[in-house]
């Protein structure tokens, strides 16, 4: 197992932001998860509208003035 400098404990929309923002600042992240993939549960949140692995979704969709 490689060296890392942060684990994170739970691959839901919380850990991921929190990997996501550790490994932009350069640091080695793992993700732990229990179930067979991460954000099992934000996939399925808001029917589908909240789903960030949704093809026709853009910034656009979640960003305003």
């Amino acid at each position: 197992m490689e060296d890392v400098d942060v684990i994170i404990i739970g691959g839901g929309a919380a850990g991921l932001m929190c990997a996501a923002g550790a490994v932009k600042r350069g640091r080695r992240v793992l993700v732990l998860e229990r179930n067979a993939q991460v954000a099992q549960k934000v996939r399925i949140s808001g029917g589908g509208r909240a789903n960030f692995t949704n093809l026709h979704a853009s910034p656009a969709n979640f960003l305003s003035d």
